[in-house]
């Protein structure tokens, strides 16, 4: 299966969005932190049937509804068979209204959620890239832990801002993506896209 991930667009030019009209996937995911105007400009290159969504920490709550893409968080769905499990937001490092969560909260919501072959999440595994003094990129325990609970063969995320890609113990390949990219599930490569 090929999958298109897209997230953190903080800033997005026309031709980039472009190079979205010829791919070839299966299901597109963003994964938060894609405003409204280009979720609107991200859309007029995608095939609308195929896109869902989780909000990033910077997002406005209901900008995916406003545009009719399904929001995932805490929902399984399943799609060619495959099971996805999507968890938006992040550690929860000031105020405001936006989806954060301490690290009880996402816990708590996590660990109510069923097992899904791959785990979508705006935020990484907890201190998979820092040393968690940094609380806006610790990551969270909870997805840590539903990775260790579940072994999903992928947890995918973005909010980190880097490419990367690692195979934990259980297996569970991480990978984070920055703005666009297909993942190929079935040979695990990862085609850059901008």
């Amino acid at each position: 299966m090929k999958i298109l991930i897209i997230t953190d667009c903080h800033h997005l030019l026309p031709e980039e969005a472009e190079k979205l009209a010829d791919l070839e996937y299966d299901v597109c995911f963003f994964l938060g932190d894609i405003s409204g105007k280009y979720i609107d400009m991200l859309l007029m290159y995608l095939d609308k049937d195929k896109v869902y969504g989780i909000l990033g920490n910077h997002d406005e709550f209901g900008v995916l509804e406003a545009r009719n893409i399904p929001n995932i968080h805490c929902k399984l769905i399943e799609i060619n068979g495959t099971s996805f499990l999507g968890f938006e937001g992040s550690n929860r490092y000031k105020r405001g209204e936006f989806p954060m969560f301490t690290q009880k909260e996402a816990r708590k919501l996590l660990m109510k959620c069923p097992k899904a072959d791959i785990l979508l999440s705006h935020d990484s595994p907890y201190k998979l890239y820092s040393d968690g003094k940094d609380l806006a990129h610790c990551g969270l325990k909870a997805i840590s832990k539903y990775i260790k609970k579940y072994k999903p063969i992928f947890n995918i995320h973005g909010h980190q801002h880097i490419n990367s890609k690692k195979t934990l113990k259980n297996e569970t390949n991480v990978i984070c993506v920055y703005r666009a990219s297909i993942i190929d599930t079935e040979t695990k490569d990862i085609t850059f896209i901008f």
